[in-house]
């Protein structure tokens, strides 16, 4: 590509760049995935990389970039620099995690635990808006954030009940009986793992069901909790209790209702974070950015869910070519989810934030 194409007409403004951006990294992400055999990549490759996300939202909305000495090298070395800090960040944090919390072993409980702290951070950033750590120096308020997220996560993931697998056949209602997971008998009875009063898989449904509705508020910048004018940490828990109770509701209707397995539930409900994201990252907000009032910020919503819904069947049938005999449950979602929210989230979060889209110009 010379500079003329870069700089044309159709990458100053959307949705040229957005089309060409998804592109690019959708090729990229699929370059990556092809790398691996589905046991590494839904493994210690996607654990790694979702150790990485909380390094990225403090790199790019808390420290914004600017808060390691890299303000004068250009695009892209200062991008490559950051996104390696990310990197080596992450794979601490999964060293420590894999040894000191999975007994040298990456186990199912130690990936749930870094979902549940990406979950957590999601909604200490975008509900609290990094409240109360935004009071302290960018360096403390970044890893004390970080830090926080782990240890609440910790807490929560202990209500699991990780003792068997309730849907050994991937449907609801089981037509078989439940199976011992970490319960004596089980594959992974040698391994801790909590028995707390929710089933694990339902609990972690739960949980992603409710960050959903955190990243459609967001969507409409953040209504309708402005309208009350709350300040944190009342606007927070605003936030966090209404997304709350709509994640239950809407558990409860795909599960009980719909009778959707809670893992394929968990699947879908990425799959419209996914599309969200795509929206706010590589969209920018378009299409509904220049419209009035919260006509725009609708259209987004249908957008990112027609976006998601698109992006879900792509990336199942690659990851179903890729790993062909291998793409079985639960590995095949696992493949899914790490794909859209594992890899392509951080690598448009590292895209946007740190590289700043280089090598394209600016937004017009």
């Amino acid at each position: 590509m010379n500079e003329g194409f870069l700089t044309a007409d159709w990458a100053k403004k959307q949705p040229g760049r957005g089309i060409f951006v998804l592109i690019v990294t959708f090729i990229i992400a699929f370059i990556i995935t092809a790398s691996f055999s589905i046991e590494t990549y839904t493994g210690f490759f996607g654990f790694v990389v979702m150790s990485c996300i909380g390094m990225f939202v403090v790199l790019g909305n808390l420290w914004k970039g600017k808060s390691l000495p890299v303000d004068q090298i250009p695009q892209p070395l200062s991008g490559l620099l950051l996104a390696g800090f990310a990197f080596a960040w992450g794979t601490l944090v999964a060293y420590c995690l894999i040894n000191f919390v999975g007994g040298g072993v990456l186990h199912p409980y130690v990936a749930l635990h870094t979902i549940t702290t990406i979950v957590t951070i999601f909604f200490m950033f975008m509900a609290f808006g990094f409240w109360p750590f935004n009071r302290l120096s960018p360096p403390a308020a970044g890893f004390l954030f970080i830090i926080t997220a782990y240890v609440i996560a910790l807490g929560l993931v202990q209500l699991f009940d990780f003792s068997l697998i309730s849907y050994p056949a991937g449907v609801f209602p089981s037509p078989v009986d439940p199976v011992p997971f970490y319960a004596e008998g089980g594959p992974l009875a040698m391994f801790y793992a909590p028995t707390g009063p929710f089933l694990w898989e339902h609990a972690i449904t739960y949980t992603i069901c409710s960050v959903v509705f955190l990243w459609c508020f967001a969507i409409l910048g953040m209504w309708p909790f402005t309208e009350l004018k709350l300040e944190q940490p009342l606007f927070g828990l605003a936030v966090t209790i209404t997304c709350l109770i709509l994640g239950y509701i809407s558990f409860k209707i795909g599960v009980y209702q719909l009778h959707i397995e809670p893992s394929h539930l968990m699947s879908y409900a990425i799959a419209v974070i996914f599309g969200v994201l795509i929206t706010l990252t590589i969209f920018q907000t378009w299409p509904g950015r220049n419209m009035e009032g919260l006509t725009g910020g609708f259209v987004n919503l249908i957008f990112s869910i027609v976006l998601g819904a698109v992006g879900y069947v792509i990336v199942r049938a690659f990851c179903q070519w890729h790993f062909a005999a291998d793409f079985l449950l639960p590995d095949s979602l696992n493949a899914i989810n790490t794909m859209m929210l594992g890899l392509l989230f951080p690598m448009w979060a590292a895209y946007g934030d740190l590289f700043d889209f280089w090598p394209l110009p600016p937004l017009s």
